[in-house]
């Protein structure tokens, strides 16, 4: 199996930690603001997840006929994400997600949802969370500077209290970007691989006949599906140190 340069692993972790610690309210240079809105019983979420549209989510949410959230984004920041997963949670509210649904979208937002269903393979894929940004940092495969490094660490512990409550095991979101997969973009899984990992009531649509291994090629939107080892997968987890 070729292996990716590590600067191809880290960058995509060091992206992500840009992406959580920088301003939560501002805009991503050349993207347009979210549109969320409400319609009927759900509320429609299309765009980048930040500080401004995960207020305008919570503002909908005091609607006590909201049952629903159809989500499609790419991820944003983390802490503005989870923000949005704890009300998702405390609320029980059912998550469609017809076209995309990625990286702190999938982290946070999909898991903490009751019901959730998936409109077409690959919609939702992981690429990384905070926990795997400390384990790259401590594993000198991309150094961190100290204000990064602590932003990184605080993150990570509420991400880590994060996937206590609602039960998922985090390592769902970067298990496959280390050995024996080393997935240098992003990954998508079956729903009873999901389910092992804590994320359950997941309704996929089919998959190709072609069976899901660690060496499948990419989809053509770069995600790769992704089948877990479970026989290695405890002995494969590194440890990560949430603490200074």
């Amino acid at each position: 199996m070729r292996k990716p340069a590590p600067t191809l692993l880290a960058h995509a972790a060091l992206a992500l930690l840009l992406a959580a610690v920088g301003p939560a309210g501002a805009q991503a240079q050349g993207r347009p603001a979210a549109v969320v809105e409400a319609v009927d019983d759900a509320v429609i979420f299309r765009g980048r997840i930040d500080a401004r549209s995960a207020a305008q989510f919570m503002e909908l949410l005091r609607d006590p006929k909201i049952t629903r959230l159809v989500i499609s984004s790419g991820g944003g920041n983390v802490a503005a994400a989870l923000d949005m997963a704890l009300a998702v949670h405390a609320r029980r509210l059912d998550i469609d997600v017809p076209r995309i649904c990625h990286s702190s979208c999938a982290n946070y937002v999909f898991p903490a949802g009751r019901r959730k269903t998936v409109g077409r393979p690959g919609a939702v894929a992981w690429h990384g969370n905070m926990t795997h940004a400390l384990y790259l940092h401590q594993a000198g495969k991309e150094a961190l500077d100290p204000q990064a490094l602590e932003g990184a660490r605080e993150l990570a512990a509420r991400e880590a209290q994060f996937y206590r409550r609602i039960g998922v095991d985090g390592f769902v979101a970067w298990f496959a970007k280390i050995e024996p997969y080393n997935v240098e973009d992003f990954y998508a899984l079956s729903a009873p691989d999901m389910e092992r990992f804590g994320i359950g009531d997941v309704t996929l649509p089919a998959t190709p006949a072609t069976p899901a291994t660690p060496d499948a090629g990419p989809d053509q939107d770069g995600v790769r599906l992704v089948r877990v080892d479970w026989s290695r997968l405890e002995a494969d987890r590194p440890a990560v140190r949430l603490e200074p």
